[in-house]
């Protein structure tokens, strides 16, 4: 059992409640958050304020050796199915894949991120890849495999947390007939896929198909999210809400590639639960504060209003939510991954709101506490 007291942010709405104390216990589960004052293991001082560990909920964390190496390409071009990506991941040796896997997993936990999902390629081979180096770090890793030459989508599923499928010209009605029995046989299996994340996408799938890709990903209910939805229309969200369909946006990765800014007012206002991800470490390292500042900072430039807390909300409660784990909250029941940020650092001091603070101008070096399943990964000045 640990327990930590000090200001937080609770629930699912992260309201702000001061003094508590959380307890943690050895499974990692909180078991109990009360405002009476109760002995702790770790004091924080009234300027920090505890939060849920960051969940990055997508990302391809295998590619960060081509850090830099698609700076100016296209999103074809780069990680399309014959780009640079993965042209090198066919030649690239099983260490220079691990060593790539390593230092993404380091540059989480410095971080902040507790939790992550990752859209893992190369089949069964590639998962195992990543949960051989996974054991040796101090985060949650839910992995989305997908369907090879070499591996069905049965065998896949076995071996991971669900699929994450490239695009709708992945799939034929064969597929989507197997992956609508094995969510029959099993809802707990998470499946999304990635969607309009270029007009040539969408182009694409009207020529194929004489649809838009997400209607026919609406048309499967098997989907738990799509990824991306950069150019999604209001009647398609429409179509995702009432399938109750989430979406997880990765706007600096997006406009990295020179795409559109995701349309999060529009998501937002049809009650859409939204998460924010890094996508590949390729085109932006997995850094929670320089997505929730930039996309704030875009959604003003973009004429859309979204609040501060609603982006902190994203990268904690909506992520936990869509993955349908008890992660992304201070609450009981819940795993006790979380955060502890000095409000009195240099970057923060003499601002006005908690969420403003947070998501535009904090930084890793204002991490005082940090702990994964009630284990401390980060205390104080502790590197």
């Amino acid at each position: 059992m640990v327990s930590i007291r000090g200001n937080a942010l609770l629930g699912s709405n992260l309201t702000f409640t001061e003094n508590v104390t959380i307890e943690v216990d050895d499974e990692g589960i909180i078991v109990d958050i009360s405002k009476g004052k109760k002995e702790a293991d770790y004091y924080l001082s009234s300027s920090c304020v505890i939060i849920p560990g960051f969940i990055n909920a997508h990302m391809h964390l295998g590619d960060a050796f081509l850090k830099d190496h698609t700076y100016g390409l296209s999103l074809e071009e780069a990680v399309g199915p014959d780009g640079v990506k993965h042209s090198k991941m066919k030649t690239s040796n099983p260490e220079e894949k691990s060593e790539s896997i390593r230092n993404s997993l380091e540059l989480l936990i410095q971080n902040g991120y507790t939790s992550f999902v990752d859209f893992r390629e190369e089949g069964i081979k590639g998962i195992n890849l990543l949960r051989n180096e996974l054991k040796k770090y101090p985060i949650c890793g839910i992995i989305l495999g997908r369907q090879t030459e070499e591996n069905t989508f049965e065998e896949v599923v076995k071996s991971c947390d669900g699929l994450g499928i490239r695009d709708v010209f992945a799939l034929n009605q064969e597929d989507y007939t197997t992956l609508s029995k094995l969510k029959t046989n099993d809802p707990s299996i998470l499946m999304g896929i990635h969607v309009s994340e270029s007009e040539e996408v969408i182009n694409e799938s009207v020529s194929k198909f004489d649809k838009r890709d997400i209607a026919i990903v609406a048309e499967n209910t098997i989907f738990d999210f799509v990824v991306h939805a950069n150019y999604s229309e209001e009647k398609e969200l429409k179509l995702l809400s009432q399938q109750n369909i989430n979406i997880v946006c990765c706007p600096v990765s997006s406009l990295y590639f020179g795409l559109k800014f995701p349309p999060l007012e529009l998501i937002y206002r049809n009650n859409i639960l939204f998460g924010l991800g890094t996508d590949n470490v390729l085109s932006c390292n997995p850094d929670p504060f320089r997505l929730m500042a930039f996309t704030l900072y875009s959604t003003r430039a973009n004429d859309q209003d979204i609040s501060p807390k609603e982006i902190l909300k994203a990268i904690t409660v909506n992520a936990g939510f869509i993955l349908k784990r008890k992660i992304g909250q201070l609450e009981i029941g819940f795993s006790g991954d979380l955060l502890a940020i000095d409000l009195e650092s240099f970057n923060m001091k003499f601002s006005r709101d908690v969420y403003t603070a947070i998501t535009l101008r904090a930084d890793p070096s204002d991490i005082c506490l940090q702990m994964y399943k009630g284990k401390v990964i980060k205390w104080k000045d502790q590197k």
